[in-house]
């Protein structure tokens, strides 16, 4: 029943009276807007959402979740998003991912708690992370091994996790004037991933990653243009210096990621190095650096 979507699951209690609560037991709950936007649409629609997701969260017995999984494709204020994840982490799930479409309005994610301490992998899409999401990274999930972070708002733009060893962070966005500052130093596995046009960064400040075995950077530029480039270099390659797979992807990734004077950094790690489309000739002296 945990690898079907939670509606269907639901609908088993009509099946025989053996199975009518068995739903109430599962460890994995995926929640689906889109379940119900495929047989209806309007308003009334999503108040039956509404309804059917407090009702499914009120009745659900399982002392413990492996995943808890949250799609939604409308908007719902606060109070009423708040209400539903605060009961989804009360069951200390050991896997979050919580996303939206791109016409739907979240209000942001609510305070983990204390509930996050079996938490390993979080995974968020198009959502508003405020301040107190770097003190709860850092203080409150002494577990959590896997962070993915595709088209959020960081404000302010904080990675900090002394267990992270997956992190992926794929086009997302700040308020101007500030610095992506990501501090992992148990890092295995890194993905970054910007766009160049529409840029909101003043740069990309990685701490050392001394565990680093694979790295993957990749800057798309949409159209022919440097108007939306960083202000200055994002010195992100002399703090990679320890990884043993390296990546770049995009035309000026080495000019941007490194900068037009001081010395190239040094990679004495380094096994494999794929070059993706980048402008090579913008310096020279970087072949002997690898």
């Amino acid at each position: 029943m945990s690898f079907i979507p939670v509606r269907q699951a639901v609908q088993t209690c009509v099946l025989s009276r053996w199975w009518e609560h068995l739903w109430c037991f599962m460890p994995c709950l995926n929640i689906d807007q889109r379940e119900f936007d495929s047989t209806a649409s309007g308003a009334s629609e999503g108040s039956r959402f509404e309804e059917f997701v407090s009702s499914l969260l009120m009745f659900h017995k399982a002392r413990s979740l492996d995943v808890f999984r949250f799609h939604v494709t409308q908007n719902y204020g606060f109070k009423v998003v708040n209400r539903w994840f605060r009961r989804g982490i009360k069951c200390f799930p050991a896997v979050v991912e919580i996303s939206r479409s791109a016409n739907a309005r979240f209000p942001g994610l609510p305070h983990l708690g204390s509930s996050s301490y079996r938490l390993r992998r979080l995974h968020l899409v198009k959502i508003a992370l405020d301040k107190s999401f770097p003190r709860q990274l850092s203080s409150g999930c002494p577990v959590l091994e896997d962070l993915k972070l595709d088209e959020c708002l960081l404000d302010p733009p904080e990675i900090t996790s002394c267990t992270l060893r997956n992190l992926i962070v794929a086009d997302c966005m700040t308020y101007g004037g500030n610095v992506l500052t990501i501090t992992a130093p148990t890092l295995v596995s890194f993905y970054l991933v910007i766009t160049v046009v529409g840029w909101s960064w003043d740069g990309v400040l990685v701490n050392e990653m001394p565990a680093l075995v694979k790295a993957t950077v990749c800057l798309k530029q949409d159209r022919p243009s440097t108007s939306s480039s960083p202000k200055r270099p994002c010195k992100l390659l002399c703090n990679l210096i320890d990884v043993k797979n390296l990546e770049l992807s995009g035309l000026q990734t080495l000019l941007i990621l490194h900068g037009e004077s001081g010395a190239f950094p040094t990679f004495s790690n380094l096994r494999t190095l794929l070059f993706d489309g980048c402008d090579l000739m913008m310096t020279s002296r970087c072949w002997d650096a690898f």
